[in-house]
């Protein structure tokens, strides 16, 4: 008689949250890819009708591929280069002046 084996329970668990993270990674990134676009065309643009700091979002769509394929590097480098995103996003809503002013 064969018996099938299965996972200890959190051996299973723990397969679902990192499967969960990584989806939630790759999510985080497209977000952040759409906000850039957002961000420069209409949002806030530096100049009216949109800006071309809109290719500052090419970088971000680099990685996808990667973290799609799970490679570790690519999430590891992906986690220091949003901080430049961050960097600036608090810069220009520190300087920006407020809608109106």
């Amino acid at each position: 008689m064969h018996r099938e084996t299965l996972p200890p329970a959190p051996a299973l668990h723990i397969a679902t949250d990192v499967a969960a993270t990584r989806w939630l990674a790759v999510g985080s990134l497209a977000a952040l890819i759409v906000l850039s676009l957002a961000w420069e065309l209409w949002l806030a643009p530096v100049r009216p009708g949109g800006s071309w700091l809109a290719i500052k979002a090419l970088p971000l769509a680099v990685p996808l591929a990667g973290l799609l394929k799970r490679r570790m590097y690519t999430y590891r480098w992906v986690s220091l280069l949003v901080w430049l995103y961050f960097t600036e996003g608090v810069v220009r809503a520190w300087s920006d002046p407020a809608p109106g002013n």
